[in-house]
């Protein structure tokens, strides 16, 4: 797994200072985690606004409890748990609402456009998901959680876990997969 954007080092004399209520360590520490918090936030929910705003509330959070880090893993991988929980919590509180109508983007082919496209049509698969599914195949093909650590965080079974991600998926293939040409599939006709 590649590298994670919120892997960002922080100097223990900042953390420190936050930890004391220092105004401008909690800014520094503001500062270099908001893009990556702000990132994850949308990934999942997919809504400016929402994302904008679980990454403020997240950061209050962080910021009253910053004495409970204990230190025993990086600063941002607690950090980055505060965001999701806050996201999935945000989430959780939302109504259920209309998929958004999918539209399709074709690159043109070759090399690099060609990977452009695909990552276009992702992400227009992704929106269209359910929030919950969305954020189950965020949580646990990017960011690296299993079943039980996102069902904690839904407040559900495993299976909860396991069946949303694998119906997301499904979806996801059926969506992006190209459609098959008429006149080629068994009659051994070009």
């Amino acid at each position: 797994m590649s590298q994670s954007p919120f892997d960002i080092d922080l100097d223990e004399m900042t953390l420190a200072r936050a930890r004391r209520g220092d105004m401008d360590a909690c800014e520094q520490i503001y500062r270099k985690f908001h893009k990556p918090s702000y990132s994850v936030a949308y990934r999942i929910c997919q809504c400016r606004e929402l994302s904008q705003e679980v990454t403020q509330e997240a950061f209050i959070t962080a910021f009253r409890r910053i004495r409970q880090f204990r230190g025993d893993a990086p600063f941002w991988g607690w950090l980055r748990r505060v965001v999701i929980n806050h996201t999935i919590s945000s989430l959780r509180k939302l109504p259920r609402a209309d998929l958004v109508e999918f539209q399709e983007y074709h690159a043109p082919s070759g090399g690099e456009h060609e990977q452009i496209g695909l990552s276009m049509d992702l992400e227009s698969a992704l929106a269209r998901l359910d929030h919950d599914d969305r954020a189950v195949v965020w949580l646990h093909d990017v960011e690296g959680y299993n079943h039980k650590e996102i069902a904690n965080l839904f407040g559900k079974t495993e299976s909860f876990s396991k069946t949303r991600l694998s119906r997301a998926r499904a979806r996801l293939r059926e969506w992006l997969e190209p459609p098959l040409k008429q006149g080629k599939v068994g009659t051994g006709l070009a």
